[in-house]
C-alpha cells in the first residue's frame, strides 16, 4: 500500500467532505471538476480510482459533492 498512501496522513481523512477543495455544485457529477479536487485530495490515484469506478459503478449511483465520477469513455 505505500505507493498509494500519502507519508503524511494528515492530508485526507477518510469519509470527510472538505469542501474547501472543490465539489459538484449539481447533482450530476462533472468529471472536469471532479479532477479538479480529485487530484488535491487522491493525487496520482484520482484516474485509477475513476476507472475502477465504471467497472463497479458506471451509472454513478453511489454519489455525493465530492465523489469519484466514473473514468468517461
Amino acid at each position: 500500500m505505500a505507493p498509494y498512501t500519502s507519508s503524511n496522513p494528515r492530508e485526507a481523512f477518510l469519509n470527510y467532505r472538505d469542501l474547501d477543495i472543490g465539489s459538484n455544485e449539481s447533482d450530476e457529477t462533472d468529471f472536469e471538476d471532479a479532477q479538479e479536487y480529485g487530484a488535491k485530495y487522491f493525487r496520482n490515484n484520482f484516474i485509477r480510482l475513476a476507472n475502477a469506478k465504471a467497472t463497479i459503478d458506471p451509472e454513478n449511483f453511489f454519489k455525493n459533492e465530492q465523489s469519484i465520477p466514473p473514468l468517461p469513455h
